[in-house]
């Protein structure tokens, strides 16, 4: 009687035998003859594929919206009759089914413009960039339909081709001139050049400070000459007799304040830049 440990080995070679199974069985009244051949002309071209979607789409019985690289099974096939071929490329068409409604829309390859375009049960949605290459299709084949008979036209189209090329020429040698000169500049010129442009902005900045400071010193000026004045303005005048008394009390010694002490008394300060001192003649 056998272990039974190789019991299970021969258990697990069996199973791994059947799962893995290389040949197939062949009875003996096996007629490889006797199976049908069919054409591959009567195949059925539909097929299921696995792709996503070349562009957004919008489902028409429904509504939604499904984006370019969703993913879906769809059904293939070739296009027949005339349509199916443009210079000998092989057009082909994807049915497609909405993913909220499941209504069927169909697209088709567009080898002429490299593209897909949508049959039917869809509408594309808007991108820009296609509307763009249209009208530039559009505008060279008008230019194209003026210049079939009008040699004037064709004379202005070249010239406005040849004043445009010579406007891209010279931006181009523009190009060309500022890279080269950004090319040459080092380091050490870069913060050459900043510095001095720094050194040229603050020398600008102390003429303003200066021409500021110049305009109150004379406003000052001003001010005090005016206060001045007014002063000698204001200041009665006595009579002559006064006047003869007066300088006999001058001599004797007693007099009043006179306009300049007078002005000192009450002058603010800041004519003389610097805090209000009192006159030497009062304590």
């Amino acid at each position: 009687r056998e272990p039974r440990a190789h019991q299970f080995s021969l258990a697990a070679l069996s199973n791994m035998g059947e799962r893995k199974v290389l040949n197939k069985y062949f009875p003996p009244d096996f007629d490889p003859s006797k199976i049908p051949r069919t054409k591959k002309a009567d195949l059925n071209p539909n097929f299921v594929v696995r792709m996503m979607l070349p562009m957004s789409v919008r489902c028409m019985t429904c509504g939604e919206y499904m984006y370019k690289g969703k993913k879906f099974n769809s059904r293939k096939e070739d296009v027949e009759g005339p349509e199916g071929e443009y210079l000998g490329i092989k057009i082909f068409r994807f049915y497609f089914k909405c993913i909220t409604c499941s209504a069927e829309f169909t697209i088709k390859t567009d080898p002429k413009n490299m593209d897909y375009a949508v049959e039917g049960g869809a509408k594309a949605n808007f991108v820009p960039y296609k509307d763009e290459e249209k009208q530039r299709q559009e505008q060279l084949d008008a230019r194209e339909a003026s210049e079939k008979d009008d040699t004037m036209a064709q004379l202005e189209n070249k010239t406005k081709d040849s004043k445009l090329e010579m406007d891209i020429l010279d931006g181009l040698d523009d190009i060309r001139s500022q890279n080269a000169r950004v090319a040459r500049l080092e380091m050490d010129d870069v913060i050459g050049r900043h510095r001095a442009e720094t050194e040229r902005l603050q020398r600008i900045e102390d003429e303003r400070a200066r021409a500021a400071a110049e305009a109150d010193a004379g406003e000052l000026a001003a001010f005090a000459e005016q206060r001045v004045k007014r002063l000698k303005e204001e200041e009665p005048r006595p009579p002559a007799a006064a006047t003869a008394s007066s300088s006999a009390a001058a001599v004797g010694g007693s007099s009043g304040p006179s306009w300049e002490e007078r002005l000192w008394d009450s002058s603010p300060g800041p004519v003389a830049q610097g805090p209000t001192l009192a006159h030497p003649s009062h304590p």
